[in-house]
C-alpha cells in the first residue's frame, strides 16, 4: 500500500515542481490541480496567518498605545485592539492563500485562454489545461506569500517569487497546451498587454471623472493635515471658506487663553489671520476647531495651523507653536 503524503510532503512536492517545472503532471484536471494546491498550501497558509497576526498585533499595540496619549478612551483598549488587529492579520493571511489566490488562478486562466486560444488561436488544448498550468505557476508565490508580512525584505522576496512564477507559467503552459515556449509566451504576453490596456482605460475614465469634478468645483481630490511633534490633527474639511478639524496636544503644558490661527503658506502669523479661540487647551483629547474667513489660492487651501497661548493668566507675551500643516486641494 502506498504511503499517504503529509501536508509537508505536498509542500515539498510543490517546491520541487516550482524548481523543475518540466516535470509537471500533464494529466491533472482542474479539480486535481486545485486539490493539490490546497494540500500544498496548508503550511504556507499557517505561516502567513502566524506572521500576519504578529505583525498587526505589534503595529496595532504600538499605534493604539501612542494614540491613547491623545484620548484616554483608547488607553484601556490598546492591548485588546492589538489582539483584534492581529486576528485580522491572521484572517488576511489565510484568506489570501486559501481564497484569493485560487480565485485568481481561475480568473487569470480564463483570461489567458480567452485571448490566446479563442481570439488568436495560439494554443490548442481546452481551458482546463490553461487553468491547470496557471495553478502550477502560482506555486512560487503561494509558497512565499507569508513574506508579505515582513517589511522590505518580504517585498523583495515576493517580487522574486513573481518573476519565478512567470517563468513557471511559460514552461507549464507550453507543456500542457503542447505548444512551443514562444507560442506559450506569446499568448501570455498578448493577454497581459490587453489587460494592461483595459486597466489604463479604466484609470483614464476615473481620471476624467475626477477632472470633471474639479472643473465643476465639486469636492476636493486630496487633503492632509500633518501634525507637528506633540500634536495630533484629524478630520479636516473645508467648504465655503470654513476650515474644520480636530486637534489634540500631548506636550505636557497646560495652554491657557489659546487661539488657533490659519496662516497661509509663505506668510507669517498676523493678528488678521483667520482664527478660532480654544480657551484652555489641555492634554485631554481632541478639541474641535472651526476657522472661518479662509480664502482659496489657485483652487486650494494650504498653510499652517499656528497656536498662540499663555501658561498663566498674568503672562503678557504669548507662546507660539505650529500645530500642523494643512492642505486641501482640488
Amino acid at each position: 500500500m502506498a504511503k499517504s503524503m503529509s501536508f509537508l510532503d505536498y509542500t515539498k512536492k510543490a517546491l520541487n515542481i516550482a524548481l523543475h517545472p518540466g516535470s509537471i503532471n500533464d494529466s491533472y484536471s482542474v479539480g486535481d490541480a486545485l486539490v493539490f494546491y490546497y494540500k500544498a498550501a496548508v503550511i504556507p497558509a499557517i505561516a502567513a496567518a502566524v506572521l500576519g497576526f504578529l505583525l498587526l498585533f505589534i503595529l496595532g499595540t504600538i499605534g493604539l498605545g501612542a494614540f491613547s496619549t491623545f484620548t484616554s478612551t483608547l488607553s484601556g483598549l490598546a492591548a485588546l485592539g492589538g489582539v483584534l488587529l492581529g486576528i485580522i492579520g491572521a484572517v488576511i493571511g489565510l484568506a489570501y492563500v486559501l481564497l484569493f489566490i485560487p480565485i485568481g488562478i481561475i480568473i487569470d486562466g480564463a483570461i489567458y485562454h480567452f485571448f490566446a486560444k479563442t481570439l488568436f488561436r495560439l494554443w490548442t488544448k481546452d481551458i482546463s489545461k490553461t487553468i491547470t498550468a496557471t495553478m502550477y505557476a502560482t506555486i512560487p508565490v503561494m509558497l512565499f506569500v507569508w513574506a508579505i508580512f515582513i517589511p522590505i525584505i518580504g517585498y523583495i522576496v515576493l517580487v522574486a517569487a513573481s518573476v519565478w512564477s512567470f517563468i513557471v507559467l511559460i514552461i507549464a503552459m507550453a507543456r500542457l497546451q503542447q505548444v512551443s515556449g514562444w507560442r506559450a509566451f506569446g499568448g501570455i504576453l498578448i493577454a497581459s498587454i490587453v489587460i494592461a490596456i483595459i486597466a489604463v482605460v479604466i484609470e483614464f475614465a476615473f481620471f476624467a471623472i475626477a477632472l470633471t469634478s474639479y472643473n465643476t468645483g465639486v469636492g476636493y481630490a486630496s487633503s492632509y493635515c500633518i501634525p507637528n511633534s506633540g500634536f495630533a490633527c484629524a478630520n479636516e474639511t473645508f467648504a465655503n471658506g470654513v476650515l474644520k478639524a480636530d486637534i489634540a496636544q500631548a506636550t505636557g503644558t497646560n495652554m491657557m487663553k489659546a487661539s488657533i490661527f490659519f496662516v497661509p503658506s509663505g506668510t507669517n502669523l498676523s493678528a488678521s489671520d483667520p482664527s478660532y479661540y480654544l480657551g484652555n487647551f489641555r492634554n485631554t483629547g481632541f478639541a474641535p476647531i472651526t476657522i472661518s474667513g479662509i480664502r482659496e489660492t489657485n483652487n486650494n487651501v494650504s498653510g499652517n495651523l499656528t497656536l498662540e497661548y499663555y501658561t498663566s493668566v498674568s503672562q503678557t507675551t504669548p507662546y507660539v507653536k505650529n500645530v500642523a500643516i494643512v492642505y486641501l486641494g482640488k
